[in-house]
């Protein structure tokens, strides 16, 4: 079976191989690290089995590849990180297989762009309002008992 280490190692499954994250936005500090993402084909002896990885990463996911087929059923579905990658500049490309060239993004762009857009935008000032009533709450010292939490 496929692994992250292995496909590191067998460089002819990998289809693109992208620099990304704050590195790619110009964003990144001294202390940052460099994220990358990518897409793989997965090997003919598993492309027919029925263990098939949609997606390998390293432990701290600092790397994440997709395989072909996740991309393109992600790709219907108008995903952001999808489009995002397939999007990145040409300094930030390491590594792209001519086979990609017959995957252009705006081929699969849709009404649905808008949904999964919006979505993703309201999933993140969600999570940035929770993460505020965390950051300003003053926590109580001392640990409340069972009976802090009874009432009549």
């Amino acid at each position: 079976m496929i692994t992250f280490e292995s496909l590191k190692r067998q460089k002819e499954y990998l289809l693109l191989d992208c620099i990304s994250g704050s590195q790619a936005y110009n964003l990144a500090l001294p202390e940052s690290d460099t994220d990358k993402k990518g897409v793989f084909i997965l090997p003919k002896s598993q492309f027919f089995g029925f263990e098939q990885p949609q997606q390998l990463n390293n432990e701290s996911n600092d790397e994440v590849y997709f395989e072909l087929k996740r991309v393109i059923e992600l790709l219907l579905k108008n995903n952001p990180n999808i489009l995002e990658l397939l999007n990145t500049r040409n300094e930030f490309v390491l590594y792209k297989h001519p086979l990609l060239n017959l995957v252009k993004p705006e081929d699969f762009l849709s009404k649905l762009c808008f949904q999964t857009f919006a979505g993703y935008a309201a999933s993140q000032i969600k999570k940035a309002r929770g993460l505020n009533k965390k950051i300003n709450r003053v926590f109580d010292a001392e640990r409340k008992g069972v009976l802090d939490f009874c009432s009549v």
